[in-house]
Formats: C-alpha cells, sequence, structure tokens
C-alpha cells in the first residue's frame, strides 16, 4: 500500500535533518581534500573514509537507513574492476567503504565545478570526454591500467546513469573493453537502494539494503560484449530477487 501523506511528511522532515548534516559534512570533506592534493593518496583516502563514515552514519541515525552485504567473500584479493548497479545516491557513497583504494571514471565536466572538482581531481579520478568517441575509450583503457597496475580498484556504474527502482537500461560496453584488453576481471554489484533512496527524491525511506557482490567475471577467451552481457543477466536477475516488494508498494511502484 502506498504511504500515507502524513508518514511521507514525516520522512521528509526526517530527511531534512539528514541533509543539515550531510551537506557541511561533504563540503568540508572537499575541502579537507583539495587542499591536501599535495600529501600521500593514503592521507587523502583517509579523508574519504571519515567522509563515508559520517555519511551513512548520519543515514543510519537520522533516516533509518541500513544495509547489509552478501558475497563478500567473492572479491578478489588483488586488482579488478567493479560494475555496480546504478540506483541512487547511496551506492556512490557506500561502495567506497568496501572497495579500497577505489578508482571513479568521470564526466570530465564534473571536474570543473569548484570544491567538488578539486576534490576529483586530487583522487586522481579518471575524466573522460565522452565526446570524443574512440580517443575516450583509448584514454579509459590506457588509464584505468595504469591505476590497477598500482593496486586501485576500478569503480564503473556501466548504465550510465541512475535507473528507477525496476527500470533496467543498456549496459555500456567501456568497462568490458577494459577488462579484455587488460585481462583484469570484473566483479558485478547488484543492490536495492534505489527503492529507499531513489533518483531525483528527497525523501530517504527507512528500511534495509540489500548490496549483493557476485562472483568475479574472467575476461579470459571473452569478448567485450560477452563480458559485458554476463554482467548485466547477473545485475538484473539478482536485483530482481532481492527487491522489497513492500517497499515499493510504498512507492507505489507495484
Amino acid at each position: 500500500m502506498r504511504a500515507n501523506k502524513l508518514y511521507r511528511f514525516w520522512l521528509g522532515i526526517r530527511s531534512t535533518l539528514f541533509w543539515i548534516g550531510f551537506f557541511p559534512v561533504t563540503l568540508l570533506a572537499a575541502v579537507l581534500i583539495s587542499l591536501l592534493f599535495f600529501t600521500p593518496l593514503k592521507v587523502r583516502i583517509f579523508v574519504i573514509k571519515l567522509w563515508i563514515e559520517c555519511s551513512l552514519g548520519l543515514l543510519h541515525y537520522i533516516c533509518g537507513l541500513k544495509y547489509q552485504i552478501e558475497g563478500q567473500e567473492n572479491i578478489p584479493e588483488h586488482g579488478f574492476i567493479v560494475m555496480s548497479k546504478h540506483s541512487s545516491t547511496w551506492e556512490t557513497i557506500a561502495l567506497q567503504k568496501f572497495f579500497d583504494p577505489m578508482i571513479w571514471v568521470v564526466k570530465r565536466e564534473l571536474t570543473w565545478i569548484p570544491l567538488f572538482g578539486w576534490g576529483l581531481r586530487a583522487m586522481n579520478a579518471i575524466a573522460l570526454n565522452r565526446g570524443t568517441g574512440r580517443k575516450a575509450i583509448n584514454q579509459l583503457v590506457s588509464e584505468s591500467k595504469q591505476r590497477m597496475d598500482q593496486g586501485r580498484i576500478l569503480m564503473l556504474f556501466p548504465e550510465g546513469t541512475r535507473v528507477l527502482p525496476m527500470q533496467q537500461k543498456p549496459f555500456k560496453l567501456g568497462g568490458a573493453i577494459v577488462s579484455n584488453k587488460t585481462g583484469y576481471a570484473v566483479l558485478p554489484i547488484a543492490h536495492n537502494a534505489g527503492e529507499f533512496w531513489p533518483r531525483h527524491s528527497w525523501i530517504k525511506w527507512p528500511g534495509t539494503i540489500r548490496v549483493v557482490i557476485g562472483k568475479p567475471i574472467d575476461p579470459e577467451a571473452k569478448t567485450p560484449e560477452e563480458i559485458i552481457s554476463a554482467v548485466k543477466e547477473w545485475v538484473n536477475a539478482t536485483c530482481e530477487e532481492i527487491s522489497d516488494r513492500q517497499q515499493l508498494e510504498k512507492l507505489g511502484i507495484c
């Protein structure tokens, strides 16, 4: 049953309190990382870890939003590529806690944003000009290999943008090409965070987000198309399996 207006109003108040805490914490982290650009990477990663813990703590204690992780035994010991479902802001915060040190691939334009963009550059994010086609792919492969050879973990959202609960979009080939060219395995991630923190939503719903880590996909003897097909099939099937039907009813989706 769809949640009533009074309950939504109460959730709106709690979510407002979350934002009141989240914005200054995020601003402070961005400033610190920008100012510490000259320090060893582990110092900047430490700041990121503090920000993650503060953010997840605010979600837990103010919004009642928790999470559980399944499949951590599937995480390889060494370099790999994480490909995750993208349905919420939550995974952009939380996944960094479990995959360290992580490297992001972002649109070049994001690095132009004051403070936020400076922080991305300070964390050595891979900034791509997506309008350059093949050149962008070559840059992605080259810089990803360089970072992963240094022990970083590549983080990608193959759908390219956040999708609504139960929605599916085509998975882009970029990450699969990186896997094929570099030999690094792909670790697929499924979750239902978008059912509790939907895109463009002010409200954060209480509950428990389920995150499932799949088995690594070895790129050996596979084409990029075969790699991304295996990722898409597992992620979409697992997201369907772990979906919280009662929460979808509250959202008015089913």
